[in-house]
Order: structure tokens, then C-alpha cells, then sequence
């Protein structure tokens, strides 16, 4: 019986999440750059927060405030690790700055937000920028894989919208 209740929940949060348009999520535990230069799990972050954001039109790191933070459960998310081993587990539609400009391992969704329109995929051996404290440098992807286990995904909304440091990742925001 209990086997069977769990098959029904978790066939519903796969349900609900592959229906739900694209809100660029990153991953429970994942670690965001606030403005102090300190470290934030994204669960812990609030309204009214200061992070640290990146201006990649300006090529310069900016405070700015966290304007409003949502969660959800997903039951689909992706693992992007790059050669150096960083990593990060996000949404499929999360965009990462890089070489080629935003990319994404699945630009189709990244795409229905106007900001991302010329989004490209997100694929081995291209390179994306990550923050390091002294500079911003980049490394290639090693490799992409899906993660079919249900966890809560927060989404991130700033003042003046830009991207976030994300895992050191420079990662877009709606």
C-alpha cells in the first residue's frame, strides 16, 4: 500500500513539473554569491537580500536586491559539469553565460522567455564562465546528464533582471 502511494505521488510531481512553462530553476543546496562575497544556499535566501549579479553586456559584477523567490517541487532536472569539476543541477531551461553567449540544455524553453531568444544548446566542450572571485574565468562542459529524482527548485527574481552566481555559474534569471 505504501509502495503504491508513493508510485502516485511521485507520478503526479512528474506530472505537474513537465507541464509547467519555463521558469529557470536552480536546485535545493545549490550555493548563491551574495553581495558581501559570502556563499547563500538558495532555501535560505529572502526578499530583500543583496547578491551579487553579473552585467555580461558591461562585463561588471553588481549588487543588487532579490526581488522575489519561488519554489517548486520538480521531478525532472539536469547536471551540467564542467571540466574542472564545478557543477551545478538545475531546470533544463536555466541559462549559463559563456564563449557562445546564453546557453542551455534546453533551448526551446529558454527560448519562451524574450531575453533569451538567441539562446543556443548547451553542449560538451563548450565554454561557459563561472566566478572565482578574483576574475571571471571559463571552463569547458564536460559533460550533461538528466536526474530523474523529485527535489524543490527555487527561482530567483532581481532588481533590473541580470544573472546570478550560481555554484560560481553565471546563470540567468526571468
Amino acid at each position: 500500500m505504501k509502495k503504491n502511494v508513493l508510485l502516485l505521488i511521485l507520478a503526479c510531481l512528474f506530472a505537474f513539473s513537465s507541464g509547467i512553462k519555463a521558469q529557470s530553476r536552480i536546485a535545493i543546496g545549490t550555493w548563491v554569491i551574495m553581495a558581501d562575497d559570502t556563499r547563500k544556499s538558495v532555501d535560505k535566501i529572502a526578499v530583500g537580500d543583496v547578491v551579487l549579479s553579473y552585467d555580461y553586456t558591461k562585463k561588471v559584477y553588481e549588487k543588487k536586491k532579490v526581488t522575489s523567490i519561488d519554489k517548486i517541487m520538480y521531478s525532472r532536472m539536469v547536471r551540467l559539469v564542467l571540466e574542472n569539476k564545478r557543477q551545478i543541477l538545475t531546470s533544463s531551461d536555466l541559462p549559463f553565460w559563456g564563449e557562445e553567449g546564453w546557453v542551455s540544455t534546453s533551448p526551446e524553453l529558454s527560448a519562451e522567455n524574450p531575453l533569451y531568444k538567441d539562446i543556443k544548446e548547451a553542449k560538451a566542450g563548450y565554454y561557459l564562465y563561472y566566478y572565482d572571485v578574483l576574475s571571471t574565468s571559463s571552463d569547458r562542459i564536460a559533460f550533461v546528464e538528466g536526474i530523474m529524482e523529485p527535489m524543490m527548485a527555487y527561482a530567483i527574481q532581481i532588481e533590473g533582471g541580470g544573472a546570478i552566481i550560481a555554484n560560481s555559474f553565471i546563470v540567468g534569471t526571468n
